[in-house]
């Protein structure tokens, strides 16, 4: 966050602790969108609610990842301290012996999308990317579309950058879903609000 500082100092000369200022921000928000949508309403807006089940691909647990994932496991062994690494490591090679066993499954979600008037609103299990909210809401057919994320138990999606780049919510221990099962998800949200929309 490379604001911290002057968000601090905004906070100090208003006299704010940080859940009065976050209140103040949501109030005023809130305010602001209704004074400009109080002025169109509407008694007979489309209504249309879409359920599907999709299915993603795995993101792929690497020789490399296996390798590395595994030294790591041998040092924590002693360190009681660091049970929860261990075991949040032990789920790649649990993962990755499904790969190699040919066992392992796409990862299954339960996408929802809603048409209101105008609006489209979509649901995911995930945190994810910028990059693949962007191309939903960019390529959407609505005037505005809302992704609405963790809406389950996934994890993060990251684009290809982000998993060259190696910062913690790309590497395989924070993600199930890759680059590829994040760009599937992109497209079959947007199959299913282009549907909404068709006259």
């Amino acid at each position: 966050m490379y604001r911290k500082a002057a968000e601090a100092r905004m906070m100090q000369l208003r006299n704010l602790t940080l859940l009065e200022e976050l209140s103040r921000r949501i109030v005023a928000g809130w305010e602001e969108a209704y004074a400009g949508a109080v002025q169109e309403k509407h008694a007979d807006a489309l209504l249309k609610h879409e359920v599907r089940t999709i299915e993603l691909p795995l993101q792929t647990v690497s020789e490399a990842d296996h390798e590395r994932i595994s030294k790591e496991i041998k040092a924590y062994a002693d360190d009681p301290s660091k049970v929860w690494i261990k075991n949040w490591k032990q789920r790649v090679l649990d993962r990755y012996d499904e790969q190699q066993a040919g066992t392992s499954r796409p990862y299954s979600m339960e996408l929802h999308t809603l048409r209101l008037g105008d609006i489209a609103i979509a649901t995911n299990d995930f945190e994810l990317f910028t990059d693949f909210g962007t191309q939903m809401k960019s390529r959407s057919p609505a005037l505005q579309t809302f992704i609405i994320q963790l809406c389950g138990p996934g994890s993060y999606v990251p684009n290809e950058r982000a998993v060259r780049g190696g910062s913690y919510s790309a590497i395989i221990e924070s993600n199930l879903v890759g680059p590829a099962g994040g760009q599937v998800l992109t497209e079959e949200t947007l199959k299913s609000i282009n549907a909404q929309f068709k006259k």
